[in-house]
């Protein structure tokens, strides 16, 4: 289904991938390779099919693991019919990753975001934001966005540069290092600038300096 059928104004991040990540944040934020480790896959499967039946269901009282519910939560993304981010805006997100000034590269990225719809802008901060916190526990959960040593690359600069992207911050200085976690509750902070799915034929050498994440995609 669409993600665009899936929220409301009232309502901006589809309640299944919120039941998530407060699931996820609650109690297994530290977990060690959260995204990058497998969960049972019976089990990912029975939490969406269990969610379908009942949006109210507490993940919390069908004993799942954490790494089942991450899992679940990937494969909610990896079945969206179009991605996060609008193959249109592609080639140009691939332009301006090759820009060598950093400070010009980062803002000019944030203009590419300003282009996504209000609706994918609002998702894509709410998990931006919360891939943020995972990392400031398991820099290698960052994988989680992505399929390619290119994807991991334009996810990790949007997870690191959180702040600057969507709360105003400034630029953070990293060196494999992450930046400081963002404010507490994402879903409150819905202006329109937020998985990203690029085609295959990218090349890592496009884009800045790769950490080490294992691919795992999904948007």
């Amino acid at each position: 289904m669409p993600l665009r059928d899936l929220v409301t104004a009232e309502k901006p991040i589809p309640v299944f991938v919120e039941k998530c990540v407060e699931f996820i944040e609650d109690t297994g934020l530290c977990t060690e390779g959260l995204y990058r480790v497998s969960g049972n896959e019976t089990d990912q499967d029975n939490i969406q099919k269990q969610f379908d039946q009942d949006h109210n269901i507490n993940l919390a009282s069908m004993e799942v693991t954490v790494n089942a519910v991450a899992g679940a939560l990937k494969a909610f993304f990896a079945d969206l019919p179009v991605p996060l981010i609008p193959y249109s805006l592609h080639p140009e997100l691939l332009e301006t990753a090759k820009i060598p000034d950093k400070t010009e590269c980062l803002h000019a990225l944030k203009e590419i975001v300003k282009k996504f719809h209000p609706v994918n802008c609002d998702v894509f901060r709410y998990m931006i934001t919360h891939l943020n916190r995972v990392s400031q526990a398991d820099f290698e959960n960052q994988g989680f966005l992505s399929t390619t040593k290119i994807h991991q690359s334009v996810v990790e600069t949007f997870i690191q540069q959180c702040q600057f992207f969507f709360y105003n911050g400034e630029i953070v200085e990293t060196t494999n290092t992450v930046a400081p976690p963002p404010p507490s509750n994402p879903g409150q902070l819905v202006e329109p600038m937020v998985l990203l799915q690029l085609p295959p034929p990218l090349q890592p050498q496009l884009i800045q300096p790769q950490l080490q994440t294992e691919p795992l995609g999904i948007i």
